[in-house]
């Protein structure tokens, strides 16, 4: 594939993994774009309501921060998997129980396997609260924040450096949860499929003031991470709403396959580096992708 430039993602100052807002871990978490995305979100109109929305959230890191931090007023969160959704949705709507069960939940491997056989076994088809908890402690306990396909922190024997409790601080998580709280009424929480989302999106009155940040599932390795993969038809209904210019304002981020490239060729390419690790040792080149208009 031919070498596309460099974007250097610049540091945001008033924020690491050690002030994280969202109470997710994920693998490529996009929170430490937070400084580009603040740059980029100064196409909005500061005298209007500023929105800011992520179709496929997941652990939505950097809507959070730039909510925290006042660059938007508003931010949309939607993902197309149940059990995401009904983890934010606990922690948005139950939040009391939420905390009461955060704060008394077993760190062990009865209690995790307890909890992987709930978000295992789930096929509703509506929020539920109990698969919200489980997917949350789920994230929280095991490897890189992969939710199902991955083992736990320290080993299924627990003789790793590291163990079940390492990313799981009761107190930072309570304050993490309850700030969501506080701030329910400037999140809009939905569980559709993306690509319908970013469609009816689109067509709001407010349209013109919103700011999508698009992390899709990635192409190569997008079964084994989410719950919800992409097909190729999927990924190229995805570039064909974005490339159509019927999107005011946008900025996606993509794996480095040939598909995503062929798909944006028309567009400004360039790659960054993500973090895959919680040592911060692997790092992958991403694409970022943003409209050439």
């Amino acid at each position: 594939m031919n070498t596309l430039p460099t974007t250097e993602i610049p540091r945001d100052p008033n924020r690491s993994t050690q002030n994280a807002v969202s109470p997710f871990r994920y693998p490529g978490g996009k929170g430490f774009l937070s400084a580009l995305l603040r740059h980029r979100l100064a196409v909005l109109d500061p005298n209007e309501t500023r929105i800011f929305a992520e179709p496929f959230c997941g652990g939505a890191g950097a809507a959070l921060i730039l909510l925290a931090d006042r660059d938007v007023d508003m931010i949309m969160l939607n993902d197309a998997d149940l059990r995401i959704f009904s983890a934010w949705k606990a922690m948005l709507d139950e939040t009391d129980r939420f905390i009461k069960q955060l704060r008394s939940v077993q760190l062990n491997m009865d209690e995790w396997y307890h909890h992987r056989d709930v978000v295992a076994g789930f096929s509703g088809d509506q929020y539920d609260f109990n698969v919200g908890f489980s997917t949350f402690y789920m994230n929280r306990t095991t490897r890189s924040g992969i939710i199902l396909k991955s083992g736990p922190i320290g080993g299924y024997d627990q003789r790793g450096k590291w163990k079940i409790d390492a990313r799981f601080n009761p107190e930072r998580l309570t304050k993490q949860v309850g700030w969501l709280s506080e701030n329910r009424t400037r999140i809009e929480l939905t569980n559709k499929d993306a690509l319908a989302f970013i469609d009816q999106t689109r067509r709001k009155p407010n349209a013109a003031n919103t700011f999508f940040f698009i992390d899709p599932p990635y192409v190569k390795a997008g079964g084994r991470l989410y719950f919800d993969g992409m097909s190729e038809a999927k990924h190229v209904a995805l570039s064909d709403i974005l490339t159509s210019g019927s999107v005011p304002h946008w900025l996606l981020t993509y794996d480095d396959a040939p598909l995503v490239r062929q798909l944006y060729r028309s567009e400004r390419c360039s790659t960054i580096s993500v973090n895959y690790s919680l040592q911060a040792k692997r790092k992958e080149n991403e694409l970022l992708v943003e409209p050439t208009r």
